[in-house]
């Protein structure tokens, strides 16, 4: 059986160009890389020497051709490129099972639609990721119920117990050393973090923004959107700085504004692309192919 994931290029070329199968096969390699022929027998350990170095798979056979037939036959291209075609950025991540994940907290402060979709997608045995802690700043709120259903630790952590931002920043980080928590995801996070924490998690923390950045930064991006008259909106995941809404962008997806659209339309729709956006940032930097450079700047690895 052959799995692998397309690079989205490959799936714009096959959608748009109305490209057959067997086009597509003779064509371009569709990310396949470099083929190793090896001795059945020795495939196994062969791949485990590779995999040391490089992400490797096993991805057919060699047989003895029938007469008459094509010398190399690719099964199931079609499906993998239809299964393929919705994925964006995050699509050239290999899709072998991860063992070592990265350990992740998210922060919350309400309902948890986000974390919700962070949990679901770190769920996968392909995530680079693994949630080892959920965070409120408030107690009894939904978010809590989704961690505890999924079998996560949760902490409340009141701001309203501390004289200060610098104190409570403090409470939230000594947990998260508890926990050898790697990366931080805010997700509908209702405080902002203190400079102090802030520098010394940085390019550790993801936060969502609903509005493509960096237009209609700040709180009522919706109403702000709808304000100004534009036809296109969306939502931003980015590293987070200590200027609100500031740092570098990771992952973006557009969203059309409809005509007759309310704040709670327009809010209900964005939310569908941020429940896509925030995992494939997360699994961007989780697998080290995004990372803060210098002056603040994006590196793909």
């Amino acid at each position: 059986a052959l799995t692998w994931k397309i690079p989205e290029i490959f799936c714009w070329l096959h959608k748009e160009g109305n490209l057959s199968e067997e086009e597509m096969t003779r064509t371009f390699n569709c990310g396949i890389g470099a083929v190793l022929v090896v001795q059945k027998e020795l495939a196994q350990q062969v791949l485990k020497d590779i995999q040391r170095h490089e992400a490797a798979w096993l991805i057919g056979k060699v047989v003895s051709p029938q007469k008459g037939s094509a010398r190399v036959k690719v099964h199931n291209l079609l499906r993998a490129l239809q299964a393929n075609r919705s994925l964006s950025l995050h699509s050239h991540i290999q899709g072998k099972i991860q063992t070592n994940k990265v350990k992740v907290a998210v922060l919350i402060s309400g309902t948890g639609t986000n974390l919700e979709a962070l949990i679901n997608s770190t769920k996968k045995p392909t995530s680079f990721a693994q949630i080892v802690l959920v965070v409120s700043n408030k107690a009894g709120v939904e978010g809590l119920r989704k961690a505890e259903r999924a079998g996560i630790p949760t902490r409340v952590i009141d701001h309203k117990l501390y004289e200060s931002r610098t104190e409570f920043d403090s409470a939230v980080d000594k947990v998260l050393e508890e926990f050898s928590v790697e990366l931080i995801c805010l997700a509908g996070f209702m405080r902002i973090l203190s400079g102090p924490f802030v520098k010394k998690w940085e390019g550790k923390i993801l936060n969502i923004h609903p509005s493509l950045l960096p237009s209609f930064k700040g709180a009522n991006a919706h109403k702000l959107v709808l304000q100004a008259g534009v036809r296109v909106t969306g939502c931003t995941v980015h590293f987070v700085a200590e200027e609100v809404d500031a740092g570098a962008i990771i992952f973006q997806e557009a969203v059309p504004v409809k005509v007759g659209d309310t704040v709670e339309t327009l809010s209900e729709r964005v939310k569908e692309a941020e429940h896509r956006a925030f995992p494939a940032a997360l699994q961007l930097v989780a697998s080290g192919a995004i990372q803060v450079g210098e002056a603040g700047k994006i590196y793909w690895k």
